[in-house]
């Protein structure tokens, strides 16, 4: 564990190949010019302190000192920035933070100190201390928690967060480990879910002022050490805590029950204010990347962890969940529970496949910034206890949505295996290369790094050593997604990954409102505290208001604002122009913004630029101007509705921007879907992401399209932006238009409730339910194929002989569905046992009757059917012997097929009727009451699927024309997926592969 936390640390160096040197076997790196992309160094990590030594004449309205001067007070390595605060609220019961003036830095009646002058407040370091590479991180200050007062309860608090959202109150819910302090000299420790009761007391004597060093190990001991004012104590941490995590966010806090007349004060006033061993500096330093530390999550959930607490383990302002998978090359089958594990009591705080070979893959993809790369960095420990076994663990980039999760598997578009003796090979869509071992290591800190499409380059690292620089055998994808995997030959072996990053995650990652603090309404109130549990990325306007109170309340990387003023002036009520001194404008404003730099995580271009009159080159040239100011900030321009439909080669999007969007609200399905489409033709870069509005103020005085929509229809707008956004990995920001306090949810509370939801389902990362995935049946040579939901390749085996119809399922129960085939000739129906191979036959049905396989009674396993033309009658068996259920649909000549039309787990019947091209569906599969819906083209081969992931099957088609799968929107003809699979002849399939 501790030689992991170190290799957070390695840099890259030494040597390097090019594909052209890579030997046929084991050898010695040597050395050769590198030709890949270099991988972003997404580990940083260094000490930190704060003097809090200022000029008392910087603590003045809006900042008092709190974010003003950093980088002297800090004074931070070169090239690097200063870490600013963030107020949060110190209370257990609000999230709203206390006024600006209630936490000052250097007052002049307490000079060189951080100051907490009323009630309840705290602050949040910007940065989460990390351990070092003995498992240790201190925490060190000096604590007056009551000026003056020596006897008193009044109280200060160090606290120790795995969460950035947290309020700071020492007994939240989220803390890990929090201190008190009282101006008498007692000690306290809390665990979050421990209610006011500490896990651990003690005291020292009562003194003016409290020199305070917490150090935590996150090693087996679960130690806390304590030194405070010379006296040394030490804790251990309670049951159920299996270890401290390996990072965590510092909030220091006061509890001050006689405010206004006293104060808590950090700090000494002679520099010796506030200094931990050791931050993250990489985590918040963006908006882009994701981390993953595998800290804190219960393993004792019914998923093992892994999925679990993710917003809270995963410090980055983004986050994702996983999919498990088998691990295994061939047909996707389904993991063995608990083949994959999150911070257990044998292995905590990292993710372990601790049941033989396993794989997860994360569920949004790396994706490309505008130079057309991203990085993926992990440490891999492929034998727990061994550095000489052959079993190995892997990192691969997949083309694939969903798949096997095998690193040898066809949708693998570049994956390096790591052996437990140093061995390496690497894997590009099956095949694979061996590379010259590394010196054999408990762990191995991986980066690969990936110059996508035309590009077609990589880099790979291990323990500082470049094993693989060079041209790729194809392209690589714009969009990964990331798999971590293992491989073991013998029972009992452990493979473990910890600390996992990627420069950017593609698909929805970001959520927040427009217009979250407007300072020409609403007396320019900051609605940030009442949408804080369901956003992360909040849009502020600025306008003439020079004031940036706000940032000081903003989470790292968090806030977005607009620089209208900076760049452009007014002509009239429609009309702008470029402002002569914008780069000037812009300079004064990164100086006025200062240490607060750190909260930004994205600047709005002038809003609706070329409805507003401006040219092509006047936008450029502001892209150009801001991206100057602000180097490392996500840019976002957006289209008004008429200027984006102007035509091809018309307004084109801005080179340098991050993220393109359109204002058009209360759209329905099919309209958001060619907004996008649209947007595509417009972008500079394939590698620009996109962006929507849903909207929130509707009727008199709402938006365009909006003034006559109520709060029900607006409900499933929202939705239908959503499920839009989530079918394209380039759409990474939904951006509601406009919080306006308490006035929303009292005129449409079903849509708050609803974005509410809708939030904290993205922020979080909730796991949603997988939508189905295609493949096809080649009758040739009895190939079934299975692709991802995106199309992608990801297995394909031989299965029966020819004649053979084909069918999915499966068929022992709840899981990935597999293969099985129908020979019409004897009535057999032969389907494959979970290895592959095929089950005994079963036998039903009459000559001449059409297969048919679903899950007749809701019990998670599919069965066996038939469909008879000759009388129209569905006859179905709920153990694939005896007839259940009958059913009359249909005339001759139409085709069968069945799916799960209402939701209800429950496989029900349907017809197609090939010369009008109407599904009829029913939802029982003994009554009739059928539904139709219009859908395809003449010479379409129905199919059904669930493409949204709703729990619903909906009608579809296959075009064997193009070789193209269809899927409509749920009771509707509106095409929302689409993918490409297969050769001409093939048969179609749809299905569950994992």
């Amino acid at each position: 564990m501790f030689a992991q936390r170190a290799r957070r640390a390695l840099a890259a160096a030494a040597s390097v190949l090019t594909l052209a040197l890579i030997p046929a076997g084991p050898g010695t790196a040597s050395a050769a010019t590198p030709d890949g992309p270099v991988p972003a160094d997404l580990t940083t990590a260094r000490a930190f302190t704060d003097t809090f030594q200022q000029d008392p004449s910087l603590d003045t309205d809006p900042f008092y000192g709190l974010n003003v001067g950093l980088g002297a007070r800090q004074a931070p390595p070169a090239g690097q920035r200063p870490i600013s605060y963030t107020r949060v609220s110190g209370k257990w019961y609000t999230a709203t933070p206390a006024d600006p003036w209630c936490v000052q830095v250097s007052h002049p009646d307490h000079p060189g100190r951080l100051v907490f002058a009323k009630g309840l407040s705290a602050v949040m370091l910007g940065a989460p201390a990390v351990a070092d590479a003995g498992g240790h991180y201190t925490v060190s200050t000096v604590v007056d928690p009551s000026v003056g007062d020596t006897t008193s309860s009044e109280w200060a608090s160090i606290v120790l967060s795995r969460s950035h959202r947290g309020t700071g109150y020492v007994t939240g819910a989220d803390v890990d480990l929090g201190l008190t302090v009282t101006s008498d000299g007692r000690l306290s420790l809390f665990h979050g879910g421990g209610g006011e009761t500490p896990f651990w007391t003690g005291t020292v004597a009562p003194a003016a002022s409290y020199a305070v060093s917490l150090t935590v190990s996150t090693g087996a001991d679960r130690s806390v050490a304590l030194t405070v004012n010379g006296t040394a104590l030490t804790a251990t941490a309670p049951a159920g805590v299996t270890r401290w995590p390996s990072s965590a966010f510092l909030y220091l806090g006061a509890y001050l029950a006689a405010a206004p007349s006293k104060v808590t004060t950090f700090g000494d006033g002679a520099g010796n204010g506030l200094s931990v061993s050791r931050v993250d500096t990489a985590v918040g330093a963006t908006a882009k990347p994701l981390v993953d530390t595998f800290d804190g999550a219960s393993a004792a959930a019914a998923d093992f962890g892994l999925n679990q607490d993710l917003s809270a383990r995963q410090p980055s302002l983004v986050s994702a969940n996983y999919t498990p998978e088998s691990g295994v090359a061939g047909l996707v089958a389904d993991p063995v529970p608990g083949a994959a594990q999150v911070n257990t009591p044998a292995h905590p705080n990292v993710l372990s496949f601790p049941r033989g070979t396993a794989a997860v893959r994360l569920t949004k993809p790396a994706t490309a910034d505008l130079d057309g790369r991203y990085t993926v960095h992990a440490v891999l420990t492929p034998v727990v206890g061994s550095t000489t076994s052959a079993d190995w663990a892997s990192l691969a980039v997949s083309r694939a949505s969903n798949g096997t999760g095998a690193v040898d598997a066809p949708d693998v578009a570049l994956g390096l295996r790591v052996r437990a003796d140093g061995g390496l090979a690497l894997h590009q869509g099956g095949a694979a290369t061996a590379l010259p071992a590394v010196p054999a290591a408990p762990s191995y800190a991986v980066s690969v790094a990936v110059a996508s499409g035309s590009a077609k380059r990589a880099t790979v690292t291990v323990n500082g050593v470049t094993v693989f620089s060079g041209p790729t055998a194809a392209e690589l994808p714009r969009d990964g997604y990331v798999v971590l995997g293992s491989h073991q030959s013998a029972a009992g072996q452990v493979t473990t990954v910890d600390d996992l990053r990627v420069s950017m995650l593609g698909g929805l990652g970001y959520y927040g409102y427009y217009d979250i603090r407007d300072p020409n309404e609403d007396n320019g109130a900051d609605h940030t505290a009442e949408v804080a549990s369901w956003t992360n990325f909040n849009g502020y306007l600025r306008d003439e208001d020079p004031r940036l109170d706000f940032l000081d309340r903003c989470l790292p990387a968090s806030c977005v604002i607009d620089v209208n003023h900076e760049v452009v002036r007014k002509v009239d009520w429609r009309r702008v122009e470029p402002r002569e001194d914008a780069a000037a404008n812009l300079a004064g404003l990164v100086a006025r913004i200062g240490s607060n730099m750190d909260k930004i995580g994205a600047v709005y271009l002038a809003d609706e630029a070329y409805w507003r009159l401006m040219t092509p080159q006047q936008v450029q040239t502001q892209a150009d101007q801001i991206r100057a100011a602000f180097p490392d900030k996500l840019l976002i321009f957006d289209y008004d509705q008429g200027s984006l439909r102007a035509g091809p080669g018309t307004n084109p999007a801005p080179r340098g921007v991050d993220i393109v969007s359109a204002n058009q609200y209360c759209l329905g399905r099919g309209n958001v879907q060619d907004l996008l489409a649209v947007m595509k033709t417009k972008l500079a870069s394939p590698d620009q992401h996109l962006m929507l509005y849903p909207e929130t103020l509707v009727g008199p005085g709402g938006s365009d399209n909006c003034e006559a929509v109520t709060d029900v229809p607006l409900v499933q707008l929202n939705a239908e932006y959503r499920a839009a956004a989530a079918q394209d990995p380039r759409v990474v920001y939904l951006h509601p238009f406009r919080w306006t306090g308490a006035a929303i949810p009292a005129r449409v509370p079903l849509t708050a409730a609803h974005q509410e939801k809708t939030g904290k389902e993205i922020i979080n990362a909730t796991p949603t339910r997988r939508p189905s995935s295609v493949g096809v049946h080649r009758p040739a040579d009895q190939v079934f194929a299975e692709g991802s939901h995106n199309g992608v390749t990801i297995a394909q085996t031989t299965f029966g002989r020819p004649g053979d119809r084909p069918l999915t399922g499966h068929w022992n129960g709840p899981g990935a569905d597999t293969v099985g085939v129908y020979r019409p000739d004897t009535r057999e129906f032969v389907l494959a046992n979970a290895d592959g191979t095929p089950a005994a036959p079963l036998q039903f049905g009459d000559i001449g009757d059409t297969p048919l396989a679903g899950d007749w009674n809701g019990d998670g396993r599919t069965t066996i059917g038939v469909y008879r033309p000759s009388d129209q009658t569905f006859y179905l068996s709920d153990d694939n012997a005896s007839v259940t259920d009958w059913i009359k649909l249909g005339n001759p000549g139409w085709t069968p097929l069945v799916g799960d039309w209402d939701g209800n787990g429950t496989t029900t019947v349907a017809v197609y009727d090939p010369t009008t091209q109407h599904f009829y569906l029913n939802d029982s599969n003994r009554t009739e009451h059928v539904r139709d819906i219009k859908y395809g083209n003449p010479g379409d081969i129905p199919v059904k699927g669930d493409w949204d992931g709703t729990g619903i099957d909906t009608v579809g088609v296959y075009r064997p024309d193009d070789r193209t799968f269809f899927g409509a929107a749920v009771g509707s003809d509106l095409t929302v997926y689409s993918a490409t699979f297969g050769n001409y002849g093939d048969r179609p399939l749809v299905g569950n592969w994992g």
